[in-house]
């Protein structure tokens, strides 16, 4: 009933539609491209190849000054900031990656940096100016992409070129690059006035997306990358299900930069993902002992993280109506906090339970930020109505 009432909107906003079938085909393309890597690699080459891309998304993240949501928010205001942008995060990116190849002498992380910064920046402009199906359409083409270029390299050049091949997926996109800087204006006196709003974005986007790896860089040297490869098998499958609040996310964040709330639509999008993980608790060990029987040990961890789900959503619900008030400082604070307690808890729950105790410290993480969110929401609302 729920999943009926969420489809029925989805189907009257073509944006939204739009958003939902092209996210979905894109992340099972690369759901079913990581599980077919997962089998041929076993699970400690495939936890080596995720640290290996873990590294390149916090450079990336690192470089591109929190960028990405500050394009999103801002062009969907009708401002153009993403020409300077594109500059600045493009060159930061590029000196990213040769500081990142002397270190690692990983030619396939050095360039998955500049692609991922390509790729995202690209993306984050259609998105601010509400391109939706321009949106999904090259998400596809770079997800196809991957796959093709990924597994052939594998086969030429081994572990290195599945990297290498994400990378030259994402790298054709610079052409779209160069035109969205050609479009408008190279002035760092737009950037001025938005600075505060950038460095709370840029801070928060370091911060979430330590959050999202800094459990592999730790798993790796604590427990192995066997059992790495492990996690992020069930952290593959978490990625799977958290597919409809990421589809939701992206299309609330510029709506609620314009006022649209949609308050209905994240309730009801908050409710399916308890029943998703209700089922993905109950089917998942017939999946693993019947798709991947040498991956039996993360049959635990998808029963566990799958319900991190939930948390997730909240989450994402609140930092998109945060971010459209331009609140970033709240979600920043959110953020950091989720992370100051994942990486307690990794530490703490890991040498106590082991890889089901880093499992379990994403979801009780995730509750934490959770509930500071919906308490800065409140006090949003509070304001809001009182300055009325």
């Amino acid at each position: 009933m729920i999943f009926k009432r969420v489809l029925d909107i989805m189907i009257k906003s073509k944006g939204l539609s739009a958003m939902a079938i092209g996210t979905i085909t894109a992340t099972w393309i690369s759901a079913i491209f990581w599980l077919y890597m997962a089998s041929v690699l076993g699970s400690e080459k495939y936890g080596e190849v995720n640290y290996l891309i873990s590294i390149a998304i916090i450079a990336t993240t690192i470089s591109i000054f929190g960028a990405n949501p500050t394009i999103v928010v801002y062009t969907a205001k009708g401002q153009k900031v993403a020409p300077i942008l594109f500059i600045l995060a493009g060159l930061s990116g590029l000196i990213a990656s040769i500081i990142i190849f002397f270190i690692f002498n990983s030619v396939g992380t050095s360039l998955l940096i500049i692609g991922s910064v390509v790729f995202g920046l690209v993306t984050s402009e259609l998105i601010g100016k509400g391109l939706y199906k321009k949106y999904v359409k090259y998400l596809i083409l770079q997800k196809i992409l991957m796959v093709g270029f990924s597994i052939s390299l594998y086969y030429l050049l081994g572990l290195e070129g599945v990297v290498i091949g994400i990378a030259l997926s994402q790298l054709p996109f610079t052409l779209l690059m160069y035109k969205g800087i050609k479009s408008g204006s190279i002035k760092l006196s737009i950037l001025k006035p938005k600075r505060f709003f950038m460095i709370n974005n840029y801070s928060l986007e370091i911060s979430r997306i330590f959050g999202g790896n800094i459990d592999k860089l730790i798993i790796a040297p604590l427990l192995g990358f066997a059992l790495l490869g492990n996690y992020q098998l069930g952290f593959q499958f978490f990625l799977l299900i958290s597919i409809l609040p990421a589809i939701v996310y992206q299309y609330s964040l510029p709506q609620d930069s314009k006022g649209i709330t949609n308050y209905g639509l994240k309730r009801k999008t908050i409710i399916l993902s308890i029943c998703i993980s209700i089922l993905g608790f109950i089917f998942a060990p017939y999946l693993i002992s019947n798709l991947f029987p040498t991956y039996l040990e993360a049959i635990q961890i998808i029963q566990i993280m799958i319900f991190a789900l939930i948390p997730k959503t909240i989450n994402l619900m609140n930092t998109s109506y945060l971010l459209g008030k331009e609140k970033s400082k709240f979600v920043l604070i959110g953020v950091t906090i989720y992370l100051v307690s994942q990486i307690s808890l990794i530490l703490i729950l890991g040498e106590l339970y082991g890889i089901n105790g880093v499992a379990s410290s994403l979801i009780i993480a995730l509750s934490i930020e959770s509930l500071f969110l919906h308490m800065a929401k409140k006090y949003v609302d509070s304001n809001e109505k009182e300055s009325f």
